[in-house]
């Protein structure tokens, strides 16, 4: 009799525990389900603005206008250091390019056309697009004098206006995109041109 009053005791504990264990895995598995929520909404981010769209269409804007120079440049550049900056140009921009487009998708927008903000951006872009135009007109040595004195003047126009464009930038991996691929590269090839037209004008001087 007590042997069998013990094991019923035990069965019953048993019992209780197994109880136990199945509401604490329900409420582990609800708290789970909780957290996922939260987490959810806070990686949840909100669409580009209009400013931040502006600045997407204009770095994308110009990384087409350097990728076009760049496979001019590897063409009818006079001098293999135009031709391998022109290399440089597609490879660098193109990925940049890249970048822009595939943060454009992860965010659900498609990058809008540059539009200037006022009359003197609107000249800008005039003057640029005019002389693109007559870089597409030119070859040999006066061509690639006419790229380099572009190439640093054009880069040099950008640095100078990137930080305020970064400040129109709330998404932070549009900033980190912005301060440390965009302008890194920007500099990268204001300098590279520097080289290159000291180089040729000392060419040019030896001969």
């Amino acid at each position: 009799m007590q042997i069998k009053t013990i094991a019923l005791i035990a069965a019953l504990s048993a019992a209780a525990l197994a109880s136990a264990d199945d509401t604490k895995g329900t409420t582990s598995t609800k708290d789970r389900t909780t957290d996922t929520s939260k987490t959810d909404k806070k990686t949840a981010k909100a669409k580009p603005t209009d400013a931040e769209l502006q600045v997407l269409a204009h770095y994308h804007h110009l990384n087409q206008a350097e990728i076009d120079m760049g496979k001019l440049a590897q063409k009818v550049g006079a001098t293999r250091g135009v031709k391998n900056y022109g290399m440089m140009l597609v490879t660098d921009h193109g990925k940049n390019d890249r970048e822009i487009l595939a943060f454009a998708k992860k965010s659900g927008v498609t990058v809008p056309k540059e539009t200037p903000a006022n009359e003197a951006e609107a000249k800008d872009m005039k003057d640029d697009e005019d002389a693109m135009m007559k870089l597409h007109t030119m070859k040999g040595a006066d061509f690639d004098r006419e790229f380099l004195s572009m190439m640093v003047q054009g880069h040099e126009k950008e640095l100078a206006k990137i930080d305020t464009n970064i400040g129109k930038v709330s998404n932070s991996d549009l900033q980190a995109m912005l301060k440390d691929d965009t302008k890194p590269m920007l500099q990268k090839h204001e300098d590279a041109a520097r080289e290159l037209q000291k180089s040729n004008a000392q060419a040019s001087l030896n001969k």
